[in-house]
């Protein structure tokens, strides 16, 4: 098997190029801060699916011809119309049983609409359930893309992705892969969670989080940083588009 770890998503032409990429190949996305984490709680708290998307006008759009909620946040504040924020605190409280949730999301609806193949949404909270999961499905090449932050990458993603590696080589080799490979930016991940003494450190010292704190979102961080709390796996089953913006359709493995 090989892996492979993109740091950001890849520019629009090399996301055509993987339109006819093969069934074997699967794509985590890793959005720690903070779509990742959401995602799996929303999932986990019932909701039958989570709508993706960067637009205040394509999220508004579609809650209101699907009657989903609308749950985010611009600078820690819900837009007009949004029913809670994007916070562990809300969504813990939220009754999304049986209904669809539009989430606000800066930059994980890029990557996964440009994935174009079997794709799951990863954060730490879901790491371990997410490598059993696509081992699972038999893959001869896992590539993980790290969302970032607006085009550049940020030390989250890149701990997380570090992690994931490593749990996807452990898996690899239980089933017989003496050596599996790997490309892109995946042994500067594995260094990257090696040099970091506690996930949170880093995580806390990530732009993404240093955006967080500074909105008084402290909390969100220490929440994200938490690992294999969930066994929720998001799945993409479909992309639409609206005001230019993906909106992308998870559903739970």
């Amino acid at each position: 098997m090989e892996i492979h770890v993109d740091l950001t998503p890849p520019p629009s032409e090399s996301e055509r190029t993987h339109a006819a990429a093969p069934t074997d190949v699967v794509s985590v996305v890793v959005d720690v801060l903070r779509a990742g984490t959401i995602t799996a709680h929303l999932l986990e708290r019932g909701a039958d699916a989570v709508i993706l998307t960067s637009g205040v006008r394509a999220a508004r759009q579609r809650a209101a011809a699907d009657g989903a909620l609308l749950v985010g946040d611009v600078g820690g504040v819900p837009p007009e119309g949004f029913n809670h924020a994007a916070t562990n605190a809300s969504v813990r409280s939220i009754e999304c049983a049986g209904r669809e949730v539009v989430l606000l999301a800066d930059d994980a609806p890029r990557a996964l609409a440009g994935a174009r193949r079997r794709c799951v949404l990863a954060g730490l909270v879901n790491a371990v359930a997410v490598v059993e999961t696509v081992m699972a499905w038999e893959p001869a090449r896992v590539v993980l893309v790290c969302a970032g932050e607006h085009g550049e990458p940020d030390l989250a993603d890149a701990i997380a992705a570090g992690l994931l590696v490593s749990l996807f080589e452990r898996a690899s080799r239980a089933m017989g892969d003496v050596d599996p490979s790997v490309s892109g930016s995946t042994r500067f991940c594995l260094s990257v969670l090696r040099t970091t003494k506690d996930p949170l450190d880093g995580i806390w010292a990530s732009s993404v989080g240093s955006d967080l704190r500074t909105v008084g979102l402290e909390e969100e961080v220490a929440a994200a940083s938490e690992i294999a709390t969930s066994d929720v796996v998001p799945l993409v089953e479909s992309v639409d588009h609206a005001f230019g913006r993906p909106l992308v359709r998870l559903v739970r493995v």
